[in-house]
């Protein structure tokens, strides 16, 4: 072989095996995110006793089940408001109309969600009721290749020093 087959060989090798450990990095972060639906939540699995542990496990897997339609709807209805943004020209009524049932395809799973609370809220103690508040009010991370690091980004996504504020 002559040496610039080899050469764009090796190069080729390594940038397999870079792009391969890229790959898994990435699919092992989004699999072992704390707010990942596949994981037991910690916190509140160890405060609570087993069988209200797979009560709450069972009830957001019925959650997160029943909202997987509503979840294929809202990238529809996304699908169709960015084509309407991008259509030569520009329908206000359709706009609006897709935004409204965007809207409402949201409502329906905040409401899942508050009735499944609902429901959990009823079967637990003032001590599980405590723990099951801390978890929900934890705000999900966002993915961390889509987070712009701090003071950077557009202004309403960075982050302003408390200083910087306005009154």
């Amino acid at each position: 072989m002559s040496k610039t087959i080899k050469i764009l060989f090796l190069s080729s090798l390594v940038f397999n095996i870079l792009l391969i450990g890229f790959i898994i990095g990435n699919v092992s972060h989004s699999l072992f995110r704390e707010d990942s639906p596949r994981i037991k939540p910690r916190e509140l699995a160890v405060k609570l006793p087993p069988e209200k542990e797979k009560f709450f496990l069972d009830t957001m897997e019925k959650v997160h089940l029943e909202n997987r339609k509503i979840r294929k709807q809202l990238r529809e209805a996304r699908e169709r408001i960015f084509s309407i943004l991008t259509a030569p020209q520009f329908d206000e009524a359709s706009y609006q109309s897709e935004v409204e049932k965007l809207h409402e395809l949201r409502g329906l799973m905040m409401q899942k969600l508050s009735n499944a609370t609902k429901e959990l809220a009823k079967q637990f103690s003032q001590e599980e009721r405590k723990a099951l508040a801390e978890h929900l009010n934890r705000s999900p991370r966002p993915p961390r290749d889509s987070r712009p690091p701090d003071n950077e980004g557009p202004p309403l996504q960075r982050k302003i020093p408390p200083d910087d504020r306005m009154p």
